[in-house]
């Protein structure tokens, strides 16, 4: 895995030729089930499982019983050292002092200009040694340590350790049902180690789906990393557990709330410019042409994406430039008829906006202008809610229950149209992940 990780990370040379694809730590087992036959490419070389059975399907599963997805691509990076705690201190608005060994804190990081440059999960392994998970995670706290002269090592770990998700109503059951133990005591944002086929393994209550779930960090030296994601799909089978591929990823994200960077903003690392050449990988060449924003409407600042935490009271990068929002984060909840309507005109003789893909995947930009000041991001159609929704950044005065419009299309040379909309407080599907267990 590390060999091919480390070949995947050479990006400036070509695709397919000196720079590989391949398969995630649970492939083998994955590629027994994965019906669509098709593998998702995301972050630098890893292939997931596209489809396994059908996308609004594994969405039901999530809210009714349980689903196992693979997040194993996202970047894993060690950091030790006698300043590791002030490196993470200086690197997130969180307050990470009275953080325990054992405790989960999401840490959101800032730009010098006061947006949010990347954000991702701190793990304290211990006194002085932590793991940051988020793409680019290396590149940006390497950056800081620099900048700052910290005496810390900071290692990518990307490729040693799986991410799998196993969430939903009834994913403390599978996993009982796994290792034979009670895990009803474990809370929220918390994890423990144990030992499972023989393999050194993180478990943690974590998760983005706004259910109960935990995460499962198993270190891939020991070759059995696939067994894990076997062992817990046949496990499931008796709890109605649905394996959930990267087609459905993103509805549970907008479903429960949670803004995620490139389907619902833009990082802020880099100038404008470099930013535009990035979108080369997230637009079409048309697409790029008809854009008619500026990047910088849609670098956000933490509260801008819903994450008001109290801020630190020490220096941490970027606090100087921080300013008070310019929109608030909701949910929109699209009109039905007018979906319908946009559906029944792809089968008229005529020129019509174009029809949504759904479901539409993490590293698209649709960035739609809401035509009362503001912007929709990440619409999905959720079979649970039976509605297409969408996240929204508009104006603090416009409340829940509001009406808006959504300008659709206008991609590149298509028509355009409008869709209303209904202003909803986030999260449409109420959060149980933080719930007491025992």
């Amino acid at each position: 895995m590390r060999e091919q990780y480390e070949k995947a990370q050479q990006l400036g040379k070509p695709a397919f030729i000196d720079r590989p694809y391949f398969g995630s730590p649970a492939a083998p087992a994955q590629a027994e089930t994965n019906a669509s036959q098709i593998w998702g490419h995301i972050n630098s070389g890893f292939l997931i499982g596209y489809e396994y059975s059908r996308w609004w399907k594994e969405s039901l599963a999530l809210r009714t019983a349980a689903v196992l997805g693979d997040w194993s691509w996202l970047n894993k990076t060690r950091v030790h050292g006698k300043d590791a705690a002030r490196l993470m201190g200086y690197a997130t608005i969180r307050d990470l002092s009275r953080q325990q060994v054992g405790q989960i804190v999401h840490t959101p990081m800032l730009s010098e200009q006061g947006k949010v440059a990347i954000e991702g999960l701190t793990l304290k392994l211990a006194e002085d040694e932590f793991l940051f998970t988020q793409s680019a995670s290396y590149r940006w706290l390497d950056f800081l340590r620099q900048k700052k002269r910290f005496a810390v090592e900071l290692e990518d770990v990307t490729p040693d350790y799986t991410c799998y998700a196993l969430q939903g109503p009834r994913s403390t059951e599978v996993l009982e049902a796994l290792t034979k133990e009670t895990w009803k005591d474990l809370r929220f944002s918390r994890f423990k180690r144990i030992s499972f086929l023989a393999t050194e393994t993180l478990v943690a209550r974590q998760g983005v789906t706004g259910e109960v779930g935990y995460e499962f960090m198993m270190r891939t030296d020991t070759g059995r990393a696939h067994e894990l994601w076997r062992k817990l799909r046949e496990i499931g089978r008796d709890f109605g557990l649905r394996e959930l591929g990267f087609k459905a990823q993103m509805i549970g994200h907008t479903e429960t709330g949670i803004a995620t960077v490139i389907r619902d903003y833009l990082p802020d690392r880099g100038t404008p410019e470099q930013l535009k050449k990035m979108m080369r990988y997230w637009m079409s060449a048309d697409e790029l042409a008809a854009i008619d924003w500026q990047v910088a409407d849609h670098l956000c600042t933490p509260a801008e994406l819903g994450w008001t935490y109290p801020l630190s009271t020490g220096d941490f990068h970027g606090k100087s430039a921080l300013q008070d929002p310019r929109w608030r984060l909701v949910g929109l909840e699209w009109s039905s008829e007018d979906m319908a309507e946009l559906y029944a005109a792809q089968f008229r003789d005529a020129p019509a906006a174009p029809p949504p893909d759904l479901p539409a995947g993490q590293f698209r930009v649709f960035y739609l202008k809401v035509l009362e000041g503001g912007w929709a991001t990440g619409y999905a159609y959720s079979p649970t809610l039976r509605r297409m929704i969408s996240l929204a950044r508009l104006h603090p005065d416009l409340q829940p229950g509001d009406k808006v419009q959504v300008r659709w299309g206008g991609f590149s040379d298509e028509p355009a149209c409008t869709i209303r909309a209904t202003v909803r407080a986030l999260p449409f599907i109420a959060q149980q992940r933080t719930k007491t267990l025992s």
